[in-house]
Order: C-alpha cells, then sequence, then structure tokens
C-alpha cells in the first residue's frame, strides 16, 4: 500500500473507534398511489409526510436524506425528504421494475430483462448486462447483487461486475428481495417468503403470507412484508408469525428501509475497524467487491471512495 494511503488509513481507524449502527429503524417508506412516497413510523402505524413524483413507483432506495423513487415512466426522481422538493431527476432506458443501491452506484433493472448501472449522482450509465428473463426484484448483500425474475430464478454477480450467474430458484413468482444480514429473503407474488442461504443457495424455509410481496424491507428486527392491497406485514423470522399489520389504505407498489451502506463492508449491521480491514483484504487481494467506484478498476480511487464512504458512515 502507497505510503500515504497507510496513513490515511490509520487515521480512519482511529475515527473508528467506536462503532455506530449502520441502518435506522426510522426509515421506513412506502411507494403508494399516483407515484406518492409516504413514511411509515412502525411503532405508532402512522403514514405521513407525503411526496409525489411522476408515474408509479417501482423502485425505491434511501440515499441519506433524500429518497431515489425508479418510475414507470423511466425517469429517476431524487427527493429531499425534509423539504420535499425535487433535487434532480434523470432518465433510464426502459421501465424500471426495480432499484438497489451500493454507495454511489444504482442497479434498475427493467421489464426486457436488463440490468442498468448507474451513478446515482448525476444519472450517468455505466454498463448493462441481459438476462433473458425479466428482473423483478434485487439486493445488494456481501459484495454481491442478487436479482430475482418471473421464472422464479435468482441471479448474482460480484458488485464491480457484470456476470450474473444462475445461483437459485424459488416456488413462486418472485416479486421483492431483502436481507437480514444473514440469509436472502425472497418474496413471491403467490403469498409465500422463502428464505435462502446467501452464500450457498441452500433452502432454510418458507413462511405464507397474506401478500403479494411488492416490497420488502428488513429493519428493527423484523421482516417488513408490502402488499399491493395496501396491507404492510410485521413478520417475525423466528417462527414466520405476523406479528403486526398496518393499513395504509394506499396501493402500494414499493418499500424501502435503510439500503446498503458501502461502508458497511461485512454487512453486519455496524461501522467499525472490522469494515476497514475487510475493505482492505478485498482491495489488496483485488476482489470484485473493493471496486467501489463501479469502473471495472481496483486502484487507489477505489480506496478513496471507501474511505470517504467510512469517515461518513451511514445514514
Amino acid at each position: 500500500m502507497h505510503r500515504s494511503l497507510a496513513r490515511t488509513a490509520l487515521t480512519a481507524l482511529a475515527l473508528s473507534a467506536v462503532a455506530t449502527t449502520a441502518a435506522s429503524a426510522d426509515d421506513l417508506y412506502l411507494a403508494g398511489n399516483f407515484g406518492q412516497i409516504w413514511h411509515l413510523d412502525t411503532d405508532t402505524g402512522v403514514v405521513d409526510n407525503p411526496v409525489s413524483c411522476g408515474g408509479n413507483v417501482e423502485g425505491l432506495v434511501l440515499q441519506g436524506r433524500d429518497v431515489l423513487a425508479a418510475s414507470s415512466d423511466g425517469t429517476v426522481y431524487r427527493i429531499d425528504l425534509d423539504t420535499g422538493f425535487f433535487k434532480s431527476t434523470f432518465p433510464v432506458v426502459g421501465s424500471p421494475l426495480s432499484m438497489t443501491r451500493w454507495g454511489n452506484t444504482l442497479y434498475i433493472t427493467d421489464e426486457i430483462g436488463g440490468i442498468q448501472w448507474y451513478q446515482a449522482d448525476d444519472g450517468s450509465l455505466i454498463d448493462t448486462y441481459y438476462i433473458n428473463d425479466p428482473q423483478q426484484a434485487s439486493v445488494l448483500f456481501g459484495g454481491t447483487i442478487f436479482t430475482g425474475s418471473w421464472s422464479t430464478f435468482v441471479y448474482k454477480s460480484p458488485i464491480g461486475g457484470m456476470d450474473f450467474q444462475f445461483f437459485t430458484a424459488c416456488g413462486g413468482t418472485v416479486n421483492s428481495m431483502t436481507t437480514d444480514g444473514t440469509d436472502l429473503l425472497i418474496g413471491s407474488r403467490e403469498g409465500t417468503i422463502y428464505v435462502f442461504d446467501a452464500v450457498t443457495g441452500g433452502y432454510r424455509v418458507t413462511y405464507p403470507v397474506a401478500s403479494d410481496c411488492v416490497g420488502m424491507a428488513y429493519t428493527d428486527g423484523s421482516l417488513f412484508i408490502a402488499g399491493s392491497d395496501g396491507i404492510v406485514h410485521r413478520m417475525n423470522l423466528a417462527n414466520g408469525n405476523i406479528e403486526r399489520t398496518y393499513d395504509t389504505g394506499l396501493d402500494l407498489t414499493a418499500m424501502a428501509g435503510a439500503d446498503a451502506c458501502a461502508a458497511d463492508f461485512n454487512t453486519d449491521g455496524e461501522i467499525s475497524i472490522l469494515d476497514f480491514l475487510a475493505f482492505l483484504n478485498a482491495w489488496n487481494d483485488q476482489d470484485n467487491t473493493a471496486d467501489m467506484d463501479g469502473n471495472g478498476v481496483i486502484n487507489t480511487q477505489d480506496f478513496l471512495v471507501f474511505l470517504n464512504a467510512f469517515t461518513a458512515g451511514c445514514e
């Protein structure tokens, strides 16, 4: 490692002496009627603070105090959650079906099986990969992007690369995906939650749910499942029990909790020295997961991008 980078690394390690939390249980947002986006308070059940964008929202992610919405009108909208004002928009190819984020990179799946890769700040298209199967859902976990299809197949590729390979298959049409930090959680349109080992693809368990699973998010120790009927179910993954339901009165299309945070490199929910060391090992090994700027090359710039994210923590 360059001496200057080593010195900067030591500074970062000092800054990380106290672990910080990567995700907040307050960050649960729903996309509903006519492109509106609402905040759901999971304690009180109150749905409030609506903001709007054009078209039906198919993908929703958080980035700091901004929400990014991928709309059926072929546009990604960036909205300030504190003011409700648009900050920027950019066009995408085709009609989005899902969106997920890693640092400043957005992955957007579309109706013709494309997986598009954009810079979140300026909307520049980095790359596109085509799977001969519409990809309805996507999630990032453990240095890997997973996508799920209408054909029930799940594919994966290392972050920073575009080499999607078959991973596993479930018994229903994939409609949403998330992770609890250990397993890959898949919501089917037919009303089943499938739990798979995120490393091996091995099947663990299934749970029934009265929902078509248009969106899922894991936060506050529970799995939240949104249905197009406006009902959000709170599930205990230890036993599949529905502990609470929220009737939003909306026609829901998507849901977002705290998204993948670039600083939480080992995805354990905290920002600590362990994340720095995990990134450093990947960077030294030229592993695709260390390609933080998503340009296909692992170099000093990736180190600096991670260092900035690490110092800033997760919002």
